[in-house]
């Protein structure tokens, strides 16, 4: 049995709407785990920490991240609603940082990985690593207990460097550019954020 303090279910009460009702038990599983988890960040991870290891399948979790049928762009344009709504004040302007950020994997079957260049790498044998290339869209904001402006990140976009796929074929024209995937991104945030 699940049981989430009053403050939580309140909060995730407003994203209910984007899920099923099993599916939405099954977010709300992962979101207390994934706050209350200090060490294993993985799928397992997140029921450990919400104490759901022994009650839930670990198939449960795994299929919320891969078929369970809910949208990662309505969630976010969710969040970003809640964000503009709550922690921007009427008549500020609305600032939307674009980036992208690299989350270092380890296994060749892992999906979307390639050898990226890391900018933040101190020396140059760390300088290529292996793993996920995100691309994020992040609302701006100022905390009252934090002295300087924190970005919130809202939706994502994994890019994927063209390239061959296999030996004989012609690298795949259709996978977009980092400057078109933050493009995509930008032009969801007005509809989603009513800001216009």
């Amino acid at each position: 049995m699940l049981c989430l303090p009053s403050s939580l279910n309140e909060l995730l009460l407003l994203f209910a709407t984007c899920f099923s009702r099993p599916t939405y038990r099954t977010f709300c599983g992962m979101v207390a785990g994934h706050i209350s988890q200090t060490s294993l960040r993985t799928v397992c991870g997140m029921l450990v920490g919400s104490r759901l290891s022994g009650v839930w399948h670990h198939c449960r979790a795994h299929r919320f991240f891969s078929i369970a049928e809910w949208s990662a762009d309505e969630l976010g344009l969710r969040l970003a609603e809640l964000i503009v709504s709550r922690l921007v004040g009427p008549g500020q302007p609305l600032v939307v940082r674009v980036d992208d950020s690299l989350l270092r994997r380890r296994g060749r079957k892992v999906f979307g990985c390639f050898w990226h260049h890391d900018a933040t790498a101190n020396s140059n044998k760390s300088a290529v690593l292996w793993g996920n290339n995100w691309v994020t869209a992040r609302i701006n904001v100022k905390i009252a207990f934090c002295e300087r402006t924190v970005c919130l990140p809202v939706l994502f976009r994994l890019w994927r460097p063209k390239r061959k796929e296999i030996a004989n074929s012609k690298p795949d024209p259709e996978r977009p550019s980092k400057p078109q995937l933050a493009r995509e991104l930008l032009c969801l945030l007005p509809r989603g954020s009513r800001t216009g």
